[in-house]
């Protein structure tokens, strides 16, 4: 939901900066502001046009502590959405274990939605369409050759995995540390898991989603931490957490302890070719009388 909601002020933000040739900077928010913005912002649809000009005129930091006061959906303008999204990309991807190319190592992007990230990531997701009635927990886009498959029953064997990402996914399941301790089963030693999540104050309280696909508990660095050290410690390190700049989401990385090895082609079918194979009459298709 989150990143439909980037995907959204951006081509919000795109229109109105295409209707008009006059350009504004931006300025700290005063009390006048905030009692101005009180009475005439529409909370009921956060990312209407009248919002967005309305709030356009004030810095990144001011509409992050105005939507933490009103406890209402902070606003982002296209560059900040774009800066964003690629600033959770890379923080994500450092789940995948250092000194190897992306090409090297067998990665999963799970709730891909249609945030590909890498083309070395293999994306997985419970739905390649959306669904007939739109939900606040519904991608806005997918990527139609994702894998079908839920969180918590991936299509791969123990310790088969070099890292996994998963972006604004895991506030939309209720069983959040099952399914991470889960994830760290079918993880190598030494592998990773990235996350990205939303910062509750800054979005909204999931207590009042009533959404089937929506988020089904608060999110927060300090909330995390505190899960971290009750269900996970013993399984992961917890390497990164909370170095975005933004205070839409922040970032964890999750380590799996141990020596990691990488992926190498077996001597069982690439050793010989096949004129060795015919020289030593081991070829499969050759059949004696």
């Amino acid at each position: 939901m989150t990143r439909r909601i980037l995907a959204t002020l951006k081509d919000v933000f795109t229109g109105i900066a295409n209707s008009s040739r006059k350009r504004f900077s931006t300025r700290e928010m005063t009390e006048e502001d905030e009692d101005f913005l009180l009475k005439n912002l529409n909370f009921g649809d956060m990312t209407c046009v009248e919002n967005m000009t309305m709030m356009s005129g004030f810095s990144a930091g001011s509409r992050e502590a105005f939507a933490r006061k009103t406890r209402s959906l902070v606003l982002y303008m296209p560059k900040e959405a774009e800066a964003i999204k690629q600033l959770e990309e890379e923080a994500a991807l450092q789940a995948a274990p250092r000194g190897y190319e992306l090409k090297r190592l067998n990665g999963l992007n799970v709730g891909c939605g249609d945030r590909q990230i890498s083309d070395y990531l293999t994306p997985i997701d419970i739905m390649r369409e959306s669904q007939e009635v739109a939900s606040s927990g519904a991608h806005h886009a997918f990527l139609k050759r994702s894998i079908l498959a839920n969180p918590e029953n991936l299509p791969f064997k123990t310790e088969s995995i070099d890292y996994i990402v998963a972006l604004h996914m895991l506030e939309h399941v209720s069983n959040p540390m099952e399914i991470l301790l889960y994830w760290g089963a079918l993880l190598k030693p030494g592998g990773g898991i990235g996350l990205i999540l939303p910062i509750s104050e800054y979005t909204w309280n999931a207590t009042g989603d009533h959404s089937q696909y929506g988020h089904k508990w608060n999110t927060s660095a300090e909330i995390f931490r505190k899960l971290y050290d009750t269900y996970l410690k013993d399984v992961f390190e917890l390497e990164l957490i909370d170095t975005l700049p933004y205070k839409i989401s922040f970032d964890v990385v999750l380590r799996k302890p141990g020596a990691f090895q990488p992926f190498s082609i077996s001597n069982v079918t690439s050793l010989h070719s096949g004129a060795e194979l015919a020289k030593r009459g081991a070829m499969v298709s050759e059949f004696s009388a």
